[in-house]
């Protein structure tokens, strides 16, 4: 993994979890609790300046940040000692409706830099599959792209990823039609004893070349090479179409990660041994972050959009220490009109930090051997 990944990760990192926070700062500010400290990265500190009553400040280790509002731990001893234990001001003394804006808002910037970057992304020349339903009459300069190819087939190992434009492809001195995906898969399966040569245009725009064979055991009962290709060319889109595009993209990958995350709790259930494969820590995603990286700056914002929904839907789980559990001891607080005594408060947060902190070990271990 290059030094320029792992920078890139790092930015990536800072920019997703300074968007949390400054959900909760904002919301809190509006919602007239104190904010004590607003810091980017985590200590040893750099530099801080205080403008009213908050402190800024900038801290050495560049893996996200965080906001200090008052009395938001429930600590009886905390706010005995600073006076919010009876001060209107403090996050546990706010409306239960306050309480929950603020806990929402992290989550709530996600999604919204997600739909931004989305949005932006839609707007102009946009790629589109020529069988697009809506998008497909119009669609200009068509060819054949990878729309995906098996991670331990010929042609991925090969460079073949997705998003690969293909320029022409040929066997035994023969050239491939590539007017349509069935009129390449005719030719590979006609050509399956020999070797193909792919010549490909990159996501960055490059152009590549690679001399592949195909092989059993991708597909039941016949040779394949190992990816899948489908008709796409691009399509001029207005503000709307853009807005109405990036909407829909923003709730298809939340959906998916809804769903993932759905699929990932019934392998636990059933003790499946694949899910850890599912699963990235901070070095897996650094890794992807690293190959999509070389694909230019197009598909890094897409990657970042798709962390940012991955990251609001994560904070928005009912579990202790995340914000969805927080949300969730608000809400019994607000019904029973009585505060959770913060022994037991502690021991929930601490609990449900100590499990993820495992998690996040067991998935970076496992990031790391394979």
């Amino acid at each position: 993994m290059s030094i320029s990944a792992v920078l890139i990760f790092l930015v990536i990192l800072l920019v997703l979890v300074i968007i949390h926070e400054f959900g909760h700062f904002i919301v809190a500010k509006w919602t007239n609790m104190r904010v004590d400290e607003f810091a980017f990265g985590f200590p040893p500190r750099i530099y801080r300046k205080k403008l009213g009553e908050t402190t800024y400040s900038l801290n050495a280790l560049p893996i996200g940040g965080y906001v200090s509002i008052w009395g938001e731990n429930g600590s009886e001893e905390d706010n005995a000692s600073d006076g919010a234990k009876n001060n209107p001001r403090a996050f546990g003394n706010r409306p239960w409706w306050a309480q929950i804006l603020v806990l929402l808002a992290g989550v709530t910037m996600n999604m919204l830099l997600a739909l931004i970057i989305l949005v932006c992304l839609s707007f102009g020349k946009v790629e589109m599959s020529a069988d697009d339903p809506t998008y497909g009459s119009r669609v200009e300069d068509t060819s054949l792209v990878v729309l995906d190819a098996y991670p331990e087939s010929p042609a991925y190992k090969a460079g073949l990823t997705p998003g690969s434009r293909l320029i022409s492809v040929t066997s035994k001195n023969m050239k491939a039609s590539l007017v349509t995906a069935t009129s390449l898969v005719t030719f590979i399966e006609n050509h399956s004893n020999d070797a193909i040569t792919f010549v490909y245009e990159k996501q960055n725009g490059e152009h590549a070349s690679t001399t592949v064979a195909a092989i059993y055991g991708i597909v039941p009962n016949k040779k394949a090479v190992g990816i899948s290709v489908g008709t796409t060319g691009y399509v001029y889109t207005s503000t709307g179409e853009a807005i109405k595009l990036g909407l829909q993209r923003t709730k298809d990958i939340t959906l998916l990660t809804f769903g993932g995350l759905k699929t990932l709790l019934v392998s636990a259930i059933h003790r499946d041994g694949s899910v850890l494969n599912s699963l990235s820590g901070p070095i897996g995603i650094a890794k992807i972050v690293g190959e999509t990286s070389a694909y230019g700056i197009m598909p890094i914002l897409t990657l970042v959009a798709i962390l940012s929904i991955n990251l609001a839907v994560f904070n928005i789980l009912p579990l202790p220490a995340l914000d969805g559990g927080r949300i969730i001891m608000v809400v019994i607080e607000s019904i029973s009109r009585r505060k959770i005594p913060f022994k037991y408060y502690s021991w929930l947060n601490l609990g449900g930090f100590a499990l993820l902190l495992l998690l996040l070990v067991v998935v970076t271990v496992h990031d790391v051997i394979k």
